[in-house]
């Protein structure tokens, strides 16, 4: 049996990765905030499955996320951070607050879990974390400082925890998908016709499926996969600004 953690997978991205990666001989760890929608999620997997509500923003409890694990006696072989906010803002109207709840989530919350991860009791030698960065680390456009900021800290921290857990065999990397059909800043987490003519005016290819997304979250997580570390890899499907 192996166990993978799946960080933000009550939507999305993340979702649609636990999905993939249930089966019967994976036990499948969804963390996010909200319980209800975990639970939501559980009930599409076809595999075994824990629930653990986690503010990822607190570290305190981030620790008793690992520790409720530790406690069951299980050691992770994977771990998937889908969690994440994005909004556009200008630097003139950009509020402190936001921009420190913004790099809680995206930069100090995947911090914090990979440390909880890389310790012995938390993780087997070789296993494997995937963080979800984003395209918008390169492109760099208006009004998405915060955000291209926190995404491309991720993609620092991977290249260098990458050489901190060669000891056991960890590896991290960091996926960095351009617009993909799971828009994070949006309520229901669509597109309008007209923003998607937009989209692919900036991206010929069109928008990214999250399955193709995840496809490349699992082939990290895999044996395949086993001498790639310490990189980011980009699906940028055309973009070109």
């Amino acid at each position: 049996m192996k166990y993978y953690l799946v960080a933000g997978a009550s939507s999305g991205m993340g979702r649609e990765t636990a999905i993939q990666l249930s089966d019967n001989d994976t036990t499948i760890i969804l963390v996010s905030r909200r319980k209800d929608a975990l639970e939501s999620v559980q009930k599409e997997l076809s595999g075994d499955s824990i629930v653990i509500p986690c503010d990822l923003t607190k570290s305190e409890e981030i620790g008793h996320l690992f520790q409720v694990l530790a406690d069951q006696k299980i050691k992770l072989d994977g771990m998937v951070y889908c969690a994440g906010i994005c909004f556009t803002k200008a630097l003139k109207v950009m509020d402190q607050g936001d921009l420190e709840n913004m790099f809680r989530l995206n930069v100090f919350g995947f911090y914090e879990m990979c440390r909880c991860f890389q310790k012995v009791k938390a993780s087997n030698k070789g296993a494997s974390i995937v963080g979800i960065s984003s395209y918008a680390a390169v492109t760099r456009e208006t009004g998405m400082s915060a955000y291209a900021m926190t995404k491309e800290t991720m993609n620092v921290q991977a290249q260098v925890l990458a050489k901190e857990f060669l000891k056991r065999r960890i590896r991290i990397n960091t996926v960095m998908p351009a617009y993909v059909m799971s828009k994070m800043n949006g309520v229901e987490n669509t597109w309008t016709e007209e923003e998607i003519m937009l989209a692919e005016q900036k991206q010929p290819l069109g928008l990214i499926p999250i399955a193709s997304v995840v496809k490349l979250i699992l082939f990290l997580l895999s044996d395949d996969a086993e001498y790639i570390t310490g990189e980011t890899i980009a699906m940028s499907a055309g973009y070109h600004g």
